[in-house]
């Protein structure tokens, strides 16, 4: 029994450590994301771990208080193993959140009463473990988690990320499976295996990412603009065309390290308030472009605002332009339309400074002096 419990569970845990290692030494995914794919790792080791020991002390009398404990943890996280897979994907609104941590939560006491009442599982004096009249319950919850997959790789595709949309479909094809073969027909090690697997290829695709994205700013690039406008030209959407004001003043009278805290202030500002569907670029310099798919005119100018009002909390000031885009349309001109309304705010931002400066004005004087920053 020890032999095959090695042999089941050794490959997928050496993969679990290896990519842990990697993952805390590997600075490519920003520290969010690393988060995630810690907490799914740390997870699949432990349901691989629970599998292994599970195998070994299945039939032992004198061990059955430890065997109930693995099987409350076993099938505490034999769904939840998921969760950091569905985060990731950053699509998931909060609503949805709450309730799958409400329903993690109910699934991890059902689990340890189970140790008690036999809900989920019982093992008997001899060692024997057999179903509880909830077993379907862990069941349905690893069902629902990868259909939250599956519907999150939908709204990657809507949002024109058709390989992350396809790769996710696969992943969650994969994982019905396996809880497939691991729940009807006894296999072991099969979900923890497959979550191993799918924090690995999920990790390669955001690594491979990074050479999409600016160095300095985490944003993407002009080389991804240009890729993702290609794929996502038949969907309808919103261009924002932004701009640094007064870059050149910072970097000739500052420097330029002072020049890429303001660049960084920026993007730090969009990050914090740009919705999840929204694709964020920097185009090179003190200009920024976003891609706001399935948008509608006023939630489009509540995001400028809230753009704005994010980065003169940091004492900068940027101008915005906008424009709609139809479905096969004429993206060129659209982006055109969207720099010159960008261009006119910041004609306009520049007028009322200089009249501000005029009145003389100690409260708008403030403000004007705050936007000189930049």
């Amino acid at each position: 029994m020890l032999h095959e419990a090695v042999q089941l569970s050794y490959l997928s845990f050496a993969a679990g450590v290896l990519f842990v290692l990697f993952t805390l030494f590997n600075s490519v995914i920003p520290a969010a994301k690393k988060k995630y794919f810690l907490v799914g790792a740390a997870i699949a080791l432990t349901m691989i771990l629970c599998n292994f020991l599970m195998l070994i002390l299945e039939g032992k009398a004198e061990y059955r208080g430890l065997y109930s404990l693995v099987l409350a943890v076993s099938y505490s996280i034999s769904g939840p193993v998921m969760i950091p897979i569905i985060l990731l994907t950053s699509v998931i609104k909060p609503k949805v959140k709450y309730v799958i941590r409400f329903l993690a939560v109910s699934n991890i006491l059902l689990s340890f009463a189970s140790m008690f009442n036999g809900w989920i599982f019982s093992v008997d004096s001899d060692g024997k473990m057999s179903l509880g009249k909830f077993v379907a319950f862990p069941i349905v919850l690893t069902a629902y988690y990868v259909l939250l997959i599956i519907y999150s790789s939908l709204i990657k595709y809507r949002h024109g990320l058709k390989s992350e949309s396809f790769f996710l479909v696969g992943l969650a094809v994969s994982t019905f499976f396996a809880v497939f073969m691991n729940f009807v027909m006894g296999f072991k090690f099969l979900i923890s295996g497959m979550a191993v697997i799918s924090l690995i290829f999920y990790y390669m695709y955001f690594a491979t990412q990074t050479l999409t994205r600016d160095a300095l700013t985490d944003a993407f690039n002009r080389h991804s603009f240009y890729s993702d406008v290609s794929s996502m030209k038949k969907k309808d959407m919103f261009i924002i065309s932004m701009d640094l004001n007064g870059l050149k003043q910072i970097n000739d009278t500052l420097g330029h390290d002072e020049g890429d805290r303001a660049i960084l202030a920026v993007t730090q500002s969009a990050f914090t308030v740009i919705p999840d569907c929204c694709r964020f670029y920097r185009m090179g310099g003190d200009e920024f472009q976003i891609l706001y798919p399935g948008a509608d005119e006023k939630q489009t100018e509540k995001l400028c605002r809230n753009l704005k009002e994010q980065t003169a909390a940091r004492g900068y000031s940027v101008a915005c332009g906008f424009m709609e885009y139809k479905k096969d349309g004429d993206f060129g001109e659209a982006l055109r339309r969207a720099d010159e309304r960008m261009y006119a705010d910041k004609a306009e931002m520049k007028k009322s400074m200089a009249v501000t400066c005029e009145t003389g004005d100690p409260d708008s004087k403030t403000a004007a002096d705050g936007s000189m920053k930049m």
